[in-house]
């Protein structure tokens, strides 16, 4: 029986962290040729639309989708939100007589955008477990008679964004479409008992939650590839 369980717990060693998605060796070669040609001038913002997202979620989603779309080389990314209610109060700030003219920063200098890309947020799935293994394991030592028990679960975090390319000098939206992104782990739950004249001796350790994060992480490498080939060649005109 301990060569059963030992075997078993190999098995989930070794599949634990298993990602959706297989690696292949053409994303590979297309990270090492890096894009020199004309970029596109985008913002992007992102927006809940589900009771489980909230905005921080929403805020990491969308940093983490600029990074990729900037690490594309495809894109000049402009700044909206909050932050460009920042960069008003810096400009206003340099043109306010407290900072030396010779080093203000001169109005009218900001990009306009000719993209916007609109993502929301419509569900989430944090921790659900796809399939179980329970394991029951009864041995004796020292007069007594023990069960090593364990609970092994595939478990899976899912988000789902639905995301329109939207010409922000018509309103026009050029693309819609929907991504996904998951996240697959084994998680244990083991405990022991052992028996003698109605005593009971035992633990449990507790199997813990799985963050949403890395089904994030998933989502928006997806989607800067969708995004890439859903604006139109003729947007991809700066350099």
């Amino acid at each position: 029986m301990g060569i059963v369980l030992a075997f078993v717990l190999l098995f989930v060693i070794g599949c634990s962290g298993i990602k959706t998605g297989v690696e292949t060796s053409e994303k590979n070669f297309n990270e090492l040729v890096k894009y020199e040609g004309p970029k596109a001038r985008v913002s992007v913002v992102v927006f809940c639309k589900t009771e489980r997202c909230d905005k921080n979620l929403a805020g990491a989603t969308k940093d983490l989708l600029i990074n990729e779309l900037v690490r594309s080389n495809r894109f000049i990314i402009l700044e909206r939100g909050e932050n460009l209610e920042n960069i008003k109060k810096e400009l206003l700030l340099s043109q306010s007589g407290l900072i030396d003219l010779k080093k203000a920063v001169p109005l009218g200098l900001l990009e306009g955008a000719d993209i916007l890309i609109v993502g929301s947020i419509t569900a989430i799935q944090p921790d659900k477990t796809k399939f179980f293994v329970p394991v029951l394991i009864p041995w004796r030592e020292g007069g007594r008679q023990h069960i090593t028990a364990g609970l092994f679960e595939l478990k899976k975090t899912y988000i789902q964004m639905f995301v329109r390319i939207v010409d922000i000098r018509t309103g026009r939206i050029l693309k819609s479409f929907r991504a996904e992104g998951e996240y697959t782990k084994w998680d244990t739950a083991l405990g022991e008992g052992a028996f003698q004249k109605g005593a009971v001796l035992g633990g449990v350790q507790v199997s813990q939650n799985i963050s949403v994060d890395m089904a994030v992480v998933d989502l928006v490498k997806k989607l800067s590839k969708k995004i890439i080939k859903s604006i139109p060649d003729s947007y991809y005109r700066y350099r």
